[in-house]
């Protein structure tokens, strides 16, 4: 992968680059600690309430928590050396995708589970904050992650701002299923939802491992 910088480019030019990889490595490390702290609670909130749906933000927020990892370490090297290292960018890209993969894979076997057992259990307060905060947070990193990835040129990071749309998009339909039950007490439109975004997240997945697969073989 090209430096962030060529011998020949400007001083200014130069600054910029730099700059834009040490946002991504910022946005990075902000998606660990959130993905962290609102992970953890969200599965302690889910194991008390009973409730799946939660536990289920909580256990997607722990794999892109991965992916983050992986790219707050890859941007961290290429601050000190100078230069995105090609390597990194593949290991980062393949274990967001992975990631996404499997998080599309499990929304749809517990959504599906959602159905046949029946309605789910009410999600307390602290549950509802949980969501509406995830919606939040995951969905304005998802949008830096995505405007960050075309400066810096990094697929990975793309990928990864995908993954965290899913995220948010299981969190919205957490609390749109919440809406749905006390309002017009359709306890199947929460979990229908949900495996359509589950759907969603293996299609860009299996769809971005084969791009990459292709342009790898072209090279």
């Amino acid at each position: 992968m090209a430096a962030p910088a060529s011998p020949g480019s400007s001083a200014p030019e130069q600054f910029t680059t730099t700059h834009w990889i040490r946002a991504a490595w910022v946005v990075s490390v902000a998606s660990v600690v959130w993905t962290f702290a609102a992970g953890a609670v969200a599965i302690v909130l889910g194991v008390r309430d009973s409730s799946a749906v939660l536990i289920a933000v909580g256990a997607i927020g722990y794999v892109d928590l991965l992916g983050s990892l992986a790219l707050a370490y890859h941007f961290r090297h290429a601050l000190q050396h100078e230069e995105l290292s090609d390597r990194l960018e593949q290991i980062a890209h393949r274990t967001v995708l992975i990631g996404l993969f499997v998080v599309g894979v499990a929304t749809i076997i517990l959504s599906t589970l959602r159905l046949l057992i029946g309605p789910p259990s009410g999600m307390s307060v602290g549950g509802v904050v949980v969501a509406a905060s995830s919606l939040v947070v995951l969905s304005a990193l998802a949008r830096r992650k995505v405007r960050l990835a075309a400066r810096v040129g990094s697929a990975a990071l793309r990928s990864d701002g995908q993954l965290s749309a899913i995220g948010a998009l299981e969190a919205g339909v957490a609390l749109a299923g919440i809406a749905a039950v006390a309002w017009a007490d359709w306890h199947w439109a929460d979990p229908l939802a949900a495996i359509a975004v589950g759907c969603i997240a293996v299609t860009v997945a299996v769809r971005t491992w084969r791009a990459e697969r292709s342009s790898t073989a072209c090279v």
